[in-house]
């Protein structure tokens, strides 16, 4: 389902009810107690936990390259450490791995709420002596808060808002506040009569249904849209009588519901380990094989590892400790995978070299990252050697190129100035839209006049060489993406007025480069794949990976020759079309295409004895680089007396 992510807005209010009625109860109660509360935790949250994390680092063993191992073992100590939120919205970026091949990514959502345990028993004591009402009015100004912090962060900071505790609190808090609420002297008395209750339940119920249904990845999310889950939620848990409820409630739905944590915490290592090895996209019937398989796994698991645990009868003190020392131990493999993970997994010698292969870009500091909005103006973006001067502007995949770049400049006299990023192609008066970067247009315009106007101004740089992901915004059209005019709304852009604009917004740059006598190399972008590359070549390294790859989706040829056939649509012959008659139009301009080195009647090469000739689908390494622009050969300056 595409909005399926909502479960976890779901599962934030039903915990917040239930913890929230529990320590509320114990509180006036006068039974409450903070060694208790978190050794009750530990017995749900943590035994499962540790098999999934052992299970996990057996297989991370057999089927990840040395690369991929130190971040798995990361993100295993952030799950232990209760911070797995913190850690994927720290490493969340650009260059970051695909989330659907972070083994360890559903742990997100138990930091939050393990985040909440820490926080929430110590502010009802605070609040222990404030009246029921006063209580409600601080819960509701608190999550009222929240959701003002969810709705802008949303808009401004997302990977923030949908990872971080201040932006879900509100989530939680909304089951607070029904437990709460219910806990009253009269809540007996307030309970709905059975034809409202049934009305609420299947509002709630349809609410719920309908965001996992319409929503999609392209949805800004928590913000306003999670409202409609949470809403939905608490209608249903409020409508205890409802026909909605009694649905739920029925056997075999209620069985799910108990081994629910199990389920969730060994579905997504499976589908994760599948789709690493796989270099193609998994079938949609494995995937719901793997799930399947994985609930039989949780059945097994909250019987034999959820039950026993829950159930025991040790003393808090001595259990709290045992837990902490287990929690240790399973750190341990992680410290030592995360320190030295070569020596952990197989084939690590031939695998270093695709590990590596990616450095170069993922480091590169001259990209300007989402959030950017003005180039870097010193080393070394731009060396403070004089001379004549090359500047590289565009996108991530204008960067690709800055390793050879650099090299021909330097052969032919010239130093290199790198202004380029990320999803921001150089255009003049048109900037595009990125689906979950709410801000990226207005940030990409300024960026682009900012380097247009360095480079006009500045007589030492003589050659632009310009390159982007031309097709990025066809290729995403049907989530919103479009190429705009500055200030305007992508909504009211249409496909072909998208298309119209790439023309526009190229023929203004190029026009603006050429009065101020600057020599123009437009690049078309370089081939790209409906797989990883990388990805598949050390899926034939590995062994297990690649008996996992034949199970899960067929046998794969694609490594052995290191050549295969590069994704082709309307929307990339789209693109190409438009760049080859922008350059072809103005006789100055040199066009610069990369399949022509790249590519041949049998395919495109993605790989040759020496290397990967790519970073990932899309990007190309510097060897990929390298042989793209063979055909690059710079005008040659004599300098004036008087220098630059």
């Amino acid at each position: 389902m595409g909005g399926g992510f909502v479960g976890v807005d779901i599962f934030f209010v039903i915990s917040g009810y239930l913890i929230g009625y529990l320590v509320y109860r114990e509180i006036r109660e006068n039974t409450f107690s903070i060694t208790r509360f978190y050794s009750r935790r530990a017995k749900r949250i943590l035994p499962a936990l540790f098999v999934v994390l052992v299970f996990s680092y057996i297989a991370g063993m057999l089927l990840l390259s040395p690369m991929e191992m130190r971040r798995f073992a990361e993100s295993a100590l952030a799950s232990i450490t209760s911070s797995a939120n913190i850690f994927y919205w720290r490493t969340a970026g650009y260059f970051a791995p695909h989330a659907e091949q972070n083994p360890l990514l559903m742990n997100w959502s138990l930091g939050v709420e393990e985040q909440f345990y820490l926080l929430f028993p110590p502010l009802m004591l605070l609040l222990r002596k404030a009246s029921r009402r006063r209580l409600i009015v601080v819960l509701a100004a608190g999550g009222a808060l929240s959701l003002v912090a969810s709705i802008v962060s949303t808009r401004t900071t997302p990977t923030a808002a949908f990872y971080l505790l201040p932006s879900r609190a509100w989530e939680l808090a909304a089951g607070v506040l029904l437990a709460v609420f219910e806990s009253g002297p009269s809540a007996a008395s307030r309970r709905l009569a059975a034809l409202p209750a049934h009305a609420l339940s299947l509002a709630g119920l349809a609410c719920m249904l309908g965001a996992v249904v319409w929503f999609k990845t392209s949805t800004p999310f928590p913000g306003y849209a999670a409202l409609l889950p949470v809403a939905g939620t608490v209608m249903v848990i409020a409508a205890r009588d409802g026909i909605a409820n009694r649905m739920l409630s029925i056997r075999p739905i209620a069985f799910v519901g108990l081994v629910s944590y199990s389920w969730y915490l060994w579905h997504w290592p499976l589908l994760s380990f599948a789709r690493i090895c796989s270099a193609t996209s998994v079938p949609t019937p494995t995937l719901v094989a793997i799930a399947l398989v994985a609930f039989g796994i949780s059945v097994v698991s909250w019987r034999y590892i959820e039950q026993p645990f829950r159930t025991s009868s040790t003393a808090v003190p001595l259990l709290l400790m045992r837990y902490a020392a287990s929690a240790a131990a399973v750190a341990i493999p992680a410290v030592f995978f995360a320190v030295s993970p070569a020596a952990a997994v197989t084939h690590r010698q031939s695998l270093t070299p695709l590990d590596t292969v990616g450095d170069s870009l993922r480091s590169d500091v001259c990209v300007a990252t989402y959030g950017s909005r003005a180039p870097s103006l010193g080393p070394p973006c731009v060396p403070n050697d004089s001379g004549p001067a090359v500047a590289l502007i565009g996108d991530s995949h204008a960067a690709a190129l800055a390793s050879e770049v650099r090299q021909i400049a330097r052969q032919d006299g010239y130093r290199l100035m790198e202004l380029t990023k990320s999803s921001c192609p150089p255009l003049g008066g048109v900037a595009r839209n990125v689906v979950g970067h709410p801000l990226h247009e207005e940030q990409c315009s300024a960026f682009n006049r900012d380097v247009l106007g360095y480079i006009t101004r500045n007589p030492s740089i003589r050659v632009v060489v310009m390159m982007a992901f031309w097709s990025a915004p066809f290729e995403n059209e049907a989530l919103g993406e479009r190429y705009v005019l500055d200030g305007e709304e992508a909504g009211s852009v249409s496909p072909s007025q998208s298309r119209a604009l790439l023309r526009t917004g190229l023929n203004r740059e190029i026009g603006a480069l050429e009065s101020a006598g600057k020599a123009v190399y437009l690049v078309q972008d370089s081939p790209s794949f409906d797989f990883d590359p990388v990805n598949e070549l050390e899926t034939q390294l590995i062994g297990p990976r690649r008996v996992v790859a034949h199970l899960v989706s067929g046998s794969s040829q694609i490594g052995a020759t290191g050549i295969a056939a590069p994704r082709s649509d309307g929307a990339t012959r789209d693109a190409s079309q438009i760049v080859a008659e922008v350059g072809s139009a103005t006789p100055e301009v040199h066009l610069i295409d990369p399949e022509q080195t790249l590519c041949s009647r049998f395919g495109c090469r993605f790989a040759v004895s020496e290397g990967s000739l790519y970073v990932d689908e899309q990007h190309l390494s510097p060897l990929g680089a390298r042989l793209a622009l063979s055909n690059l050969k710079l005008p040659l300056y004599t300098l004036s007396p008087e220098g630059e």
